[in-house]
C-alpha cells in the first residue's frame, strides 16, 4: 500500500515574505538614489549662482558692461519726468495700490482716500503742482495739490497727454496751461455760433427804469398765431435733446408752418448772448466755470487754485473773450472754505470795470430780452444750462395754458409766451427773481393779462390749486438743487417724489410735464426715474416719455467724471 505524504507550508509563506521585503527594500533604494539625482543639479545651480553673485559684488560696473553678459536698460525718462528734474524736483503724491487705473482713465480729481503718501520735502501748498503717481513712484499725471480738501489733487495733465509735443510747453505750467485751455474753451463756443447777440450789450442799475424797448419775442408770438398743429410741434420740440438750440429750429422747417415764422424762429435761436465759456472738469479746469452774460463775464471759483491764479484767469479770460470788463468773480463760500479758504464779502472792483453789485446786463436768450444781475442772482446769475430744453418750450406752447413752477426769472415762462401760450404761470419763492420776470416780461412787450407771476411755495400753490381744482395744459418744474450731497440723497428723493406727485396731479389728462433735476448726486436711471413713476402711482397717472435732455453743448462733460452730467431733463406725456 502506498502512502503519499505533503510537506509542511511553513517554508514556502517564510520565503514569500523574504522575496516581499527584498522587494521593498530595492525600491526604497532606487526611490533614494533618484531624489539625489534630481537635487544634484539644483544644489550645482545654487553654488554657481552664489559664485556669479560674488563675482559681480566684486567685480567693477565698468567691466559687466564690456562683458557679453545679457543687460536690461532703464527706460528713457517721460516728458513729466524731465520737467519735474529741470525744475529741481517736483512732490509727488502716490496712489494706493489699485487706485492708478481710475486716474489714469481720466477721472480729473484724486480723493485723500486714494492717496497712500506724498512724497518731498517741504510739504506742497494749496495751488502747487505735484506730480501723481503708481505704487512705484512712475508719473501718471501732474496736477495742483491741497492739504485740506477732500479733494487732494485736481489733475490737470495726464502722461500720455505730457508727451505730445504740442502740449510740451503746458507741462508743470499752470500759467501756459491756463491760457491754453481758456482758449480752447472759446474757440469751442465760437464754433457753436453762441454769441451772435453782443453786438449791444446794455447795462443799467436796479434802481433805474426797466428800459423797455420794442418787443421781439411778440413777432414771434404773432407769427405762432397762424396756427401750428400740436402733434407738429412736439415732433420739433422731441426731436433734439442735448444737441443745441440750432437744431430744434433747423427741424421746424417739417413743420406745417408759415415761412414768416420758420424764419423767424431761426434768426432767434441763434440771437444769444448768454452761455457757458468754461464748464469746469469738462473743459478740463476742475473748481472753474466761467459764464458769459452779454459783455460781462462772471467767475464762479470753488477751488483754492482758482483763488491762487486769479489774475492770471483774469488777464488770460478778457484776452480769450475779447472783453474790456473785468468778470464779476463770485466765490463759492462753503465750498472754498472745505478748500481752507475762509471767504469775506468783498464789492467787484468798479475801477477795473467790473459791474457794480446792484447792476443787472440786458442778454439775449433765442431771441428774448432779459435783465440778469451778475452781481447778486443766483449761481452765475442765470441757468444757460436749460436753454435748449426752453427753446423746446416754445414749440409746445401754441394756445396752451401753462404753469411754471421754480421760474426764477422766467426763463420757461417767458419762451411759453414766445411760442403762443394761451396764458402763463409762474411761480417762485424768491421775490426778486419774480420782479426780474416781471421786467422780462414787459421788457419783450407783452401785456400783464398774458402771463401772471405770483411768490409761493410751489408746494403749497399745487395743494391749494388741486382743492380748487385748477389744472393746466402744460407744467414745467424745475426746482434748485435738492440734493447737494450723497448725503441728502433720501431726502431729496423724497422731495422729488412729492413735487411729482402734485404736479402731475394739476396736469390735464393727456397733458406735458417737463420735469428737472440739478442735482449730480441723483442719476436718471438709479434715482430720478424710479422717483417719477412712485409719484405717477400715487397721483394715479401714467406717463410716456417724449424726451430726455441734458445742458446744451456749452457745458462740456468729461467722460471721465460722470458725475458732470449733472442736469436731467424729461418731457413726458401724463394719461
Amino acid at each position: 500500500m502506498v502512502t503519499s505524504t505533503s510537506s509542511s507550508p511553513a517554508p514556502l509563506l517564510h520565503k514569500c515574505w523574504l522575496a516581499r521585503s527584498q522587494f521593498r527594500s530595492a525600491i526604497v533604494r532606487m526611490r533614494g538614489s533618484c531624489r539625489q539625482k534630481r537635487q544634484l543639479p539644483s544644489r550645482v545651480f545654487a553654488t554657481q549662482a552664489s559664485a556669479t553673485a560674488a563675482k559681480a559684488t566684486a567685480t567693477p560696473k565698468t567691466s559687466l558692461l564690456g562683458s557679453n553678459e545679457a543687460h536690461v536698460k532703464a527706460p528713457a525718462p517721460s516728458r513729466l519726468q524731465e520737467a519735474a528734474q529741470a525744475i529741481g524736483g517736483v512732490p509727488k503724491v502716490v496712489l494706493r495700490r489699485g487706485k492708478t487705473a481710475l486716474f489714469r482713465n481720466g477721472h480729473p480729481m484724486v480723493y485723500s482716500g486714494a492717496i497712500d503718501r506724498v512724497v518731498g520735502k517741504p510739504q506742497p501748498q494749496a495751488g502747487d503742482a505735484v506730480l501723481v503717481t503708481d505704487g512705484s513712484e512712475t508719473p501718471i499725471a501732474w496736477g495742483v495739490f491741497n492739504p485740506t480738501s477732500m479733494f487732494r489733487v485736481r489733475i490737470m495733465q495726464l502722461e500720455h497727454e505730457a508727451n505730445q509735443q504740442h502740449q510740451a510747453s503746458l507741462v508743470l505750467n499752470m500759467p501756459e496751461l491756463i491760457a491754453s485751455r481758456l482758449h480752447t474753451a472759446v474757440q469751442l463756443r465760437t464754433s457753436l455760433a453762441l454769441g451772435t447777440g453782443l453786438e449791444q450789450p446794455s447795462l443799467h442799475s436796479s434802481s433805474s427804469s426797466n428800459g423797455h424797448t420794442a418787443p421781439t419775442a411778440a413777432t414771434s408770438q404773432a407769427a405762432s398765431a397762424n396756427g401750428t398743429e400740436a402733434s407738429s410741434a412736439l415732433t420739433t420740440a422731441t426731436s433734439t435733446s442735448t444737441n443745441g438750440a440750432d437744431s430744434v429750429v433747423d427741424g421746424s422747417s417739417d413743420r406745417q408752418a408759415s415761412g414768416s415764422q420758420a424764419s423767424t424762429s431761426r434768426a432767434e435761436s441763434r440771437g444769444s448772448s448768454v452761455y457757458r465759456v468754461v464748464n469746469s472738469e469738462g473743459d478740463r479746469l476742475s473748481g472753474l466755470i466761467v459764464d458769459r452774460l452779454g459783455d460781462q463775464l462772471v467767475v464762479a471759483s470753488s477751488a483754492a487754485w482758482v483763488e491762487r491764479y486769479r489774475d492770471v484767469i483774469t488777464q488770460q479770460l478778457q484776452k480769450a473773450c475779447g472783453t474790456s470788463n473785468a468778470p464779476v468773480w463770485r466765490q463759492s463760500k462753503d465750498m472754498l472754505l472745505e478748500e481752507g479758504i475762509q471767504v469775506t464779502a468783498q464789492e467787484p472792483d468798479r475801477d477795473n470795470g467790473a459791474a457794480p453789485s446792484d447792476a443787472q446786463v440786458q442778454v439775449l436768450e433765442s431771441g428774448i430780452k432779459l435783465w440778469v444781475s451778475p452781481s447778486t442772482g443766483q449761481k452765475t446769475g442765470f441757468y444757460a444750462d436749460q436753454r435748449d430744453s426752453r427753446l423746446a418750450i416754445r414749440h409746445l406752447s401754441q394756445g396752451k395754458a401753462v404753469l411754471d413752477l421754480c421760474c426764477y426769472t422766467g426763463g420757461f415762462a417767458l419762451n411759453a409766451l414766445a411760442g403762443g401760450a394761451h396764458h402763463v404761470t409762474g411761480v417762485d419763492s424768491s421775490a426778486p427773481a419774480l420782479a426780474l420776470a416781471e421786467s422780462n416780461a414787459q421788457l419783450n412787450g407783452w401785456q400783464q393779462s398774458q402771463y401772471h407771476f405770483l411768490k409761493d411755495d410751489v408746494v403749497k400753490y399745487m395743494q391749494h390749486q388741486i382743492v380748487e381744482g385748477k389744472q393746466w395744459d402744460l407744467v414745467v418744474l424745475d426746482p434748485p438743487k435738492l440734493a447737494p450731497s450723497r448725503k441728502s440723497l433720501n431726502r431729496a428723493l423724497a422731495k422729488y417724489r412729492k413735487l411729482n406727485t402734485l404736479a402731475m396731479r394739476v396736469l390735464k389728462p393727456g397733458g406735458l410735464l417737463m420735469t428737472c433735476s440739478c442735482s449730480g448726486a441723483v442719476t436718471l436711471d438709479d434715482h430720478f426715474m424710479p422717483a417719477l413713476r412712485e409719484a405717477a402711482r400715487a397721483a394715479g397717472r401714467h406717463f410716456s416719455i417724449l424726451r430726455s435732455a441734458g445742458s446744451g453743448p456749452d457745458h462740456p462733460i468729461n467722460p471721465g467724471y460722470p458725475e458732470g452730467a449733472y442736469l436731467k431733463n424729461l418731457l413726458l406725456l401724463v394719461a
